[in-house]
């Protein structure tokens, strides 16, 4: 199983309007903020503020592109295996 890296998600959202705002892909979106780095991989953490995609890319820029993506919910650790655009969001899932 392939699990997205940071090289991936800044590919990904290299030419996308950079206001978007970044969500976990549940129902309702989980609003998605604060990267922490653990085990390698950068941490996408539940906020009642949506990072925008503008502010993810200042953050990942700095850590190693091989790193993983992650996202909590429910303080359950999920690897990223993509994302997909609805209206002005992203989406993690």
């Amino acid at each position: 199983m392939t699990f997205l890296e940071i090289r991936d998600f800044l590919t990904m959202t290299a030419d996308l309007n950079e206001n978007y705002r970044i969500y976990i892909d549940q129902t309702p979106p989980v609003p998605a903020g604060i990267l922490r780095v653990t085990d390698g991989a950068a941490v996408f953490l539940e906020t009642k503020k949506p990072l925008t995609v503008k502010d993810a890319k200042k953050q990942l820029n700095f850590l190693k592109k091989e790193q993983k993506l992650m996202f909590f919910v429910n303080e359950t650790p999920q690897y990223v295996f993509g994302l997909k655009i609805s209206n002005d969001k992203i989406l993690l899932n």
